[in-house]
C-alpha cells in the first residue's frame, strides 16, 4: 500500500545532523590534539553542506509530497525518529576527555548517518538537486574514508585484520 509522504523531515534532519557535526569538528579542531587542519576542513565541507540542505528546504518545503510504500515512509520516518544529534554534553567531553579512538568512533558515526541520509534522499527524491547531492555523497564517502583511515592507523597493530 502507498501512502503520501513529506519529505521535509528528513531534509531538516539531514540539514541539523550537518550543523551538528561542525560544531562537534571545529570543537575537535579547537584541540588540536588529533589532525587540527583535518578536523577544520571537515567543518567547512559540513557547513557547506547544511546550506545546501537549508536553501533545498526554503525551495522545496511545499512542494516535496511523494507517494511511497508504506513499509518505506515507515522505516524513514523511524531513521529520523531515532537520529541523534551532538550535544554540548557530547562536544565538551570529546574536548576534554575522549581518547582518539573515541572521538574517531564519533566521527565514523556522523559519516555513516550522512552517507545513509543522503542515499535515502536521493533513492526518494532523484530529481532534487541531483549534481549537488552527488557531490555531497562523494564527499561524505571521502569524510568516512579517512576516518576509517585515521581511526585504523591510531589504533596498535595488534589484533587489527583478524
Amino acid at each position: 500500500m502507498t501512502v503520501k509522504w513529506n519529505g521535509v523531515n528528513l531534509l531538516k534532519t539531514i540539514a541539523e545532523n550537518e550543523k551538528s557535526a561542525t560544531r562537534l569538528y571545529k570543537a575537535i579542531a579547537a584541540e588540536a590534539r588529533i589532525g587540527e587542519k583535518f578536523f577544520e576542513q571537515l567543518a567547512e565541507d559540513e557547513e557547506r553542506h547544511e546550506k545546501i540542505y537549508n536553501a533545498l528546504l526554503a525551495k522545496f518545503e511545499k512542494e516535496i509530497e511523494i507517494e511511497i510504500e508504506q513499509s518505506e515512509a515507515e522505516y524513514i520516518d523511524l531513521l529520523i525518529e531515532s537520529n541523534s544529534l551532538f550535544d554540548e554534553e557530547l562536544i565538551e567531553k570529546a574536548r576534554k576527555v575522549f581518547t582518539k579512538s573515541q572521538i574517531f568512533d564519533i566521527a565514523e558515526k556522523a559519516e555513516r548517518d550522512a552517507v545513509l541520509f543522503v542515499t535515502e534522499l536521493q533513492k526518494l527524491y532523484p530529481d532534487l538537486a541531483k549534481e549537488e547531492m552527488a557531490i555531497i555523497l562523494n564527499e561524505e564517502k571521502k569524510h568516512l574514508k579517512k576516518i576509517l583511515e585515521r581511526k585504523r592507523e591510531s589504533q596498535p597493530m595488534f589484533g587489527r585484520g583478524m
